[in-house]
């Protein structure tokens, strides 16, 4: 499977909260993905003949042709997410299987495309992502959003989906060696920054990238922008900061969307940066 061959339109048919004493879902296959976030209990997840063993806070993804069975081996809550990553025009007429559906054949032209079968993207059935909650976190808004099953609702949920996948292949896709050589060291570095601002962004992450350790990666960084990692982010995150304060935006949402911790920490590192505090550059921006 090359991804370059699908458009990335996420499309969910279903999304809840699964409320259960123990039970067993019998064996199904998938026509479509699952992300399966677990908030209470625990599940035996019995797929493609392998056992695996699920918890609290753990967060997973079912794939299209997945043979599987879910027990729940006590009282459990679990999110989840039934929809299409790809583009299909038949999407609407596609449906969720239930128990003993197992031949897919039938309805080959509403099958997904399996990330299973992209030599670039590992995806193992628990996930584990830089960025948990904001997993997470995303899983819950986009099931409140569908449910309201009006036309914004159900936009906004799958905008919601198409940031998950986006995180998803971000944190699980194989970088092009080849992409990457052609191009100058680092040059990839400030768009980086830019789509990652509000998030933390860790070195070991970006050493994986340009396939360097992170001692290595920090010490050519510091040659090719003469500041730190740390220091060049920090600059980025003071420069973006300037431009929402003139824009009026109130403290609490420039340090959300610039990924300071707090208004505190945001106001004494903006201070440390500029020599005023953030209160005042606003009220004298011109």
């Amino acid at each position: 499977m090359r991804l370059e061959d699908h458009a990335v339109a996420p499309y969910i048919r279903n999304a809840d909260y699964a409320i259960r004493p123990p039970f067993l879902l019998g064996e199904r296959s998938l026509l479509d993905y699952i992300i399966f976030y677990v908030q209470e209990g625990r599940f035996d997840l019995q797929v493609n003949g392998q056992r695996h063993m699920v918890k609290e806070g753990d967060l997973c993804l079912l794939q299209p042709g997945d043979l599987h069975t879910i027990r729940g081996l006590d009282n459990t809550i679990n999110p989840y997410v039934h929809l299409d990553f790809f583009y299909n025009p038949h999407r609407a007429d596609s449906f969720v299987t239930r128990p003993g559906q197992l031949d897919m054949a039938p309805y080959a032209s509403y099958m997904q495309p399996r990330l299973h079968d992209c030599e670039s993207l590992r995806i193992p059935l628990k996930l584990e992502t830089p960025h948990p909650k904001k997993m997470r976190d995303l899983v819950f808004r986009m099931i409140e959003s569908w449910q309201l099953q009006t036309y914004l609702g159900m936009m906004e949920a799958n905008q919601l989906a198409h940031e998950w996948v986006t995180a998803l292949f971000k944190a699980y896709m194989t970088p092009d060696p080849g992409t990457l050589s052609v191009q100058p060291f680092l040059n990839w570095i400030t768009s980086y920054f830019a789509f990652r601002i509000s998030e933390p962004i860790k070195v070991e992450d970006m050493a994986r990238r340009a396939g360097l350790s992170p001692s290595r990666f920090t010490v050519l960084f510091r040659q090719h922008f003469n500041l730190s990692p740390y220091q060049y982010l920090l600059k980025l995150r003071i420069e973006h900061a300037q431009e929402l304060l003139k824009d009026g935006l109130s403290l609490q949402r420039v340090s959300e969307y610039c990924g300071f911790t707090d208004v505190h920490h945001f106001s004494k590192t903006f201070k440390s940066a500029t020599g005023v505090n953030p209160g005042y550059y606003k009220r004298h921006r011109e």
